[in-house]
């Protein structure tokens, strides 16, 4: 007797409406960031800023009770003040200096090929002969390079354009910000509202706290590293001051390229100098460590060595010199959100393991 053949499944997939406008609302979103992906970074950089100057704000509020319109005011327009007067006295010197420096660079290669150490090294690969020729080809094209007015002035056109953009946008979100705070909590129950008030002032401290010691370590570091560079009579020390205190912004690896930089351009004047600026280097490093990052930053970014580096990486891949310069701070923003999403869940796991008898204290080894 046959057994019969089961009949056949029919598989049906149905795609609801609702599914699709999902898609297409996705789709569309994300063309949309695409196209207005510069748009969105100013917005972006004008937010980081406006929390960045959130703390001042509020202290001119609290302390010399003036209105927080005239206190955003003051306090943007003084750092538009302060960055016109640091860009007045530093910028043509920089400009010149730095054109000097790759005028004289294929001079430079050729005094450090000339030492003793990197005679060695120059023996067994051609390394020094790429970086001559190198060397010369970019002093070669400086004039020209710098000749394109309409292309210089262009881009100095665009960066003023955002640069003025993101002044009045950070300076409408400062005033703003206890507004759209309010609105925010208008839509959340009081414990949601008290836990987010909560991550919000935790935020603002961290990213201000860190901003803000930042620049000044940079200071420090740009002018203790400059100065010492023109005490040893390495050419360019303005320039190269203003390069290490930039490159002090980015944390942990920041200060290594500084040094790296730094006895490089010494070493055309000679071992011992390069060795001098690589041990001021060194010691300014271990100083800002172990002395000027806790005393000023405190613990407001409290994370891993590890998780520094990677979100600087991440950052710097993303968003370049400026993505390496918030990874920090964002990062540590992160971990605070986290730390309070979990917090319930992390309690009652605690208490389920000292529930377990015989199981050792987690402070023992």
């Amino acid at each position: 007797m046959a057994i019969p053949e089961p009949p056949a499944k029919r598989v049906e997939i149905t795609v609801s409406v609702r599914t699709v406008v999902t898609v297409l609302a996705v789709i569309v979103a994300a063309w949309a960031f695409l196209a207005a992906r510069q748009a969105v970074f100013w917005v972006f950089i004008a937010f980081f800023l406006a929390i960045v100057l959130q703390t001042p704000v509020t202290w001119l509020e609290e302390r010399a009770a003036m209105k927080r319109g005239n206190a955003a005011m003051l306090v943007v327009l003084s750092l538009v003040a302060l960055l016109g007067g640091l860009a007045y006295l530093l910028i043509s010197p920089f400009v010149g200096a730095v054109r000097d420096l790759i005028e004289d660079l294929p001079n430079i290669v050729e005094r450090i090929r000339a030492s003793d150490i990197f005679q060695q090294l120059d023996r067994r690969t051609d390394i020094g002969e790429k970086l001559q020729q190198r060397a010369e080809s970019l002093a070669s094209d400086l004039p020209s390079k710098l000749g394109d007015a309409f292309e210089v002035g262009g881009r100095i056109f665009g960066f003023g354009l955002g640069a003025i953009t993101i002044v009045f946008m950070t300076l409408f979100l400062v005033i703003d910000l206890p507004n759209l705070s309010r609105s925010l909590h208008s839509l959340l129950y009081p414990r949601e509202s008290a836990r987010i008030g909560m991550l919000e002032e935790r935020i603002t401290r961290t990213i201000g706290r860190y901003a803000l010691g930042a620049l000044a370590i940079a200071t420090i570091a740009g002018t203790v590293q400059g100065t010492a560079a023109w005490i040893l009579g390495i050419p360019f020390a303005l320039a190269l001051g203003i390069v290490a205190g930039m490159l002090g912004l980015i944390p942990q690896i920041g200060a290594t390229l500084a040094a790296v930089i730094l006895s490089l351009v010494a070493l055309t004047q000679g071992i011992p100098q390069a060795l001098i600026m690589l041990a001021v280097c060194i010691g300014y490093q271990q100083v800002e460590n172990y002395i000027l990052q806790p005393t000023i930053q405190g613990r407001a970014a409290e994370i891993s060595g590890f998780f520094v580096i990677a979100s600087v990486i991440v950052g710097a891949a993303l968003l370049g010199v400026v993505g390496a310069l918030i990874a920090v701070p964002l990062t540590a923003s992160a971990q605070i959100v986290i730390r309070e999403l979990t917090a319930e869940r992390r309690a009652a796991v605690a208490v389920a393991h000292a529930a377990v008898p015989g199981r050792p204290d987690d402070d023992e080894p």
